[in-house]
Protein backbone atom coordinates (compact mmCIF):
# COMPACT_ATOMS: atom_id res chain seq x y z
CA UNK A 1 0.00 0.00 0.00
CA UNK A 2 2.76 2.44 1.17
CA UNK A 3 4.09 1.76 -2.37
CA UNK A 4 1.49 2.47 -4.60
CA UNK A 5 1.10 6.20 -2.43
CA UNK A 6 4.65 7.02 -3.27
CA UNK A 7 4.42 5.70 -6.98
CA UNK A 8 1.10 8.06 -7.45
CA UNK A 9 2.83 10.99 -5.57
CA UNK A 10 5.82 10.73 -7.21
CA UNK A 11 4.08 10.29 -10.66
CA UNK A 12 2.25 13.23 -9.75
CA UNK A 13 5.42 15.47 -8.53
CA UNK A 14 7.02 14.77 -11.96
CA UNK A 15 3.80 15.76 -14.28
CA UNK A 16 3.23 19.25 -12.09
CA UNK A 17 6.93 19.13 -12.72
CA UNK A 18 6.59 18.90 -16.53
CA UNK A 19 3.56 20.40 -16.91
CA UNK A 20 3.21 23.22 -14.73
CA UNK A 21 6.34 24.45 -13.43
CA UNK A 22 8.46 24.21 -15.76
CA UNK A 23 6.75 26.14 -18.81
CA UNK A 24 6.12 29.04 -16.33
CA UNK A 25 10.02 28.82 -15.81
CA UNK A 26 10.72 29.08 -19.44
CA UNK A 27 7.59 31.33 -20.65
CA UNK A 28 6.52 33.26 -18.02
CA UNK A 29 9.93 33.95 -16.53
CA UNK A 30 8.95 32.42 -12.97
CA UNK A 31 11.50 29.45 -11.38
CA UNK A 32 9.46 29.69 -8.39
CA UNK A 33 7.32 26.75 -9.11
CA UNK A 34 10.65 24.44 -10.10
CA UNK A 35 11.92 25.48 -6.77
CA UNK A 36 9.11 24.03 -4.92
CA UNK A 37 8.32 21.39 -6.79
CA UNK A 38 11.88 20.22 -8.07
CA UNK A 39 13.13 19.12 -4.42
CA UNK A 40 10.04 17.48 -3.88
CA UNK A 41 9.98 15.58 -6.81
CA UNK A 42 13.64 14.41 -6.11
CA UNK A 43 12.66 13.21 -2.73
CA UNK A 44 9.85 11.19 -3.90
CA UNK A 45 12.02 10.17 -6.57
CA UNK A 46 14.50 8.63 -4.19
CA UNK A 47 11.70 7.38 -2.16
CA UNK A 48 10.55 5.14 -4.82
CA UNK A 49 13.74 3.87 -5.60
CA UNK A 50 13.59 2.79 -2.22
CA UNK A 51 10.63 1.52 -2.12
CA UNK A 52 11.15 -0.75 -5.00
CA UNK A 53 14.10 -2.20 -3.75
CA UNK A 54 12.74 -3.13 -0.51
CA UNK A 55 10.00 -4.60 -2.46
CA UNK A 56 12.49 -6.09 -4.60
CA UNK A 57 14.22 -7.66 -1.65
CA UNK A 58 11.26 -9.00 0.04
CA UNK A 59 9.64 -10.50 -2.56
CA UNK A 60 12.38 -12.01 -4.06
CA UNK A 61 12.91 -10.49 -7.30
CA UNK A 62 14.92 -11.45 -10.17
CA UNK A 63 17.42 -8.41 -10.83
CA UNK A 64 15.60 -7.89 -14.33
CA UNK A 65 12.53 -6.89 -12.99
CA UNK A 66 14.21 -4.60 -9.99
CA UNK A 67 15.90 -3.04 -12.75
CA UNK A 68 12.52 -2.63 -14.80
CA UNK A 69 11.20 -1.30 -11.25
CA UNK A 70 14.07 1.44 -11.26
CA UNK A 71 14.05 2.22 -15.24
CA UNK A 72 10.32 3.26 -14.63
CA UNK A 73 10.61 5.55 -12.30
CA UNK A 74 12.28 7.99 -15.11
CA UNK A 75 9.17 7.67 -17.06
CA UNK A 76 6.00 9.90 -16.62
CA UNK A 77 3.74 7.32 -15.32
CA UNK A 78 6.04 4.05 -15.66
CA UNK A 79 5.48 3.91 -11.21
CA UNK A 80 2.28 3.61 -11.41
CA UNK A 81 2.14 0.68 -13.94
CA UNK A 82 4.77 -0.90 -11.58
CA UNK A 83 2.66 -0.06 -8.49
CA UNK A 84 -0.34 -1.45 -10.23
CA UNK A 85 1.34 -4.39 -12.45
CA UNK A 86 4.32 -5.76 -10.09
CA UNK A 87 4.50 -9.23 -12.08
CA UNK A 88 5.78 -6.74 -15.31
Amino acid sequence: MLFTIIAYLEVTSYLLLLLVAVPLKYFATEPLGVKILGPIHGVLFVAYCFMVIRRSNAEGWPWRKTFWGLFAGILPLGPIKIAKNPNV
